[in-house]
């Protein structure tokens, strides 16, 4: 059962790092000094004081380019890297068995760095057409949507240490909610480019002018 229960930590820390990359690490970090969570001896440098600095940076400095729609754009394909990384390495971290040999590190690098990827690539198709109808318009939804993801990945990652079942639920929740946010942005109806009314996405003229237009 604690295997069972070990997994489901590393899986919902690599999934709160597909959120937000630094979260997961500083919770980590942060949990160390409680009798909830103990980093092994090859990652207890996560909890030193200069690395949480570091990390708590990272969080803010992560937040506020994600609430800028025009940088948040460009940081949607840079970020996989730093969260592919960061799910790879809080997934080593929960399981404490990456240094055991190279097959140990490959699993954790693939399911750690595979989990975090995937929750990012799911978390862009949300984000950028809720970007082209509201945050484009109010920069204040910019700074919702990135401050919401934040606080999804802290509960997630928190629940991951505490109550593991808890944090496979809630992804698994989240995962849903978006996939059926993604299908509600895909039938939305594209708009003409000659008249600027409804255009479905299968249409061949526009209904309101009858020009043949695409979306």
């Amino acid at each position: 059962m604690s295997s069972i229960m070990t997994l489901m930590t590393a899986f919902g820390l690599a999934g709160g790092a597909g959120a937000k990359a630094f979260i997961p690490l500083l919770v980590l970090g942060g949990f160390h000094y409680t009798p909830y969570f103990e980093l092994s001896g090859s990652f207890a440098w996560i909890a030193s004081p200069p690395v949480m600095v570091v990390l708590g940076i990272l969080v803010v400095l992560e937040i506020l380019v994600d609430s800028v729609p025009e940088l948040g754009e460009y940081s949607d394909l840079v970020a996989y890297l730093p969260k592919v990384v960061a799910g790879f390495i809080a997934f080593a971290a929960a399981t404490g068995a990456v240094d055991a040999d190279l097959m140990h590190l490959g699993v954790s690098g693939v399911l750690g760095g595979g989990t975090a990827g995937a929750v990012h690539w799911l978390r862009n198709r949300i984000r950028r057409p809720f970007r082209e109808v509201a945050e484009n318009v109010h920069e204040g939804a910019a700074r919702v949507a990135s401050l919401g993801e934040a606080g999804a990945s802290v509960f997630v990652s928190g629940s991951a240490v505490l109550a593991p079942p808890l944090a496979i639920v809630g992804m698994g929740s989240a995962v849903m909610l978006g996939l059926v946010v993604v299908r509600k942005f895909d039938d939305r109806p594209g708009v003409c480019g000659a008249c600027g009314g409804p255009l479905r996405k299968d249409a061949l003229a526009c209904p309101s002018c009858g020009e043949k237009c695409g979306i």
